[in-house]
């Protein structure tokens, strides 16, 4: 489901599949051949939400764009990166071809290096 929030509609490549219990909201962008598996949540409600070409965002994965104390926190996933089932990301960022863990949680703020495993 793609919802319009706050003036900003989901941009979704061509390319990209979103599955249809899948939920983004607002300024989220996905980019090519990158997929958002069933019951994932991109909430860009207080930033943007960028994912990369050729990413994976597993089942009831969270990903959060956030705001602490009026700055903005987006969610960057770039590509190649794998966001496995249940993890919550909260304003951060992944870096090329890291490895989020099921069930890891990483923070506001926090950057995750490339090819790094959380």
């Amino acid at each position: 489901m793609l919802v319009r929030h706050r003036g900003c509609a989901p941009k979704v490549d061509a390319t990209a599949y979103v599955a249809p219990t899948a939920v983004l909201v607002g300024d989220v962008t996905v980019g090519r051949e990158s997929r958002i598996m069933y019951g994932a949540v991109l909430d860009a409600e207080g930033a943007s939400i960028g994912v990369g070409v050729c990413c994976i965002v597993c089942e009831n994965a969270v990903v959060r764009a956030t705001a602490l104390g009026g700055a903005g926190h987006p969610v960057r996933i770039e590509e190649h990166a794998f966001i496995s089932p249940h993890a919550t990301l909260l304003g951060c960022t992944v870096e090329a071809r890291a490895y989020i863990a099921a069930g890891a949680t990483v923070l506001h703020g926090a950057q995750v290096g490339t090819g790094a495993v959380v």
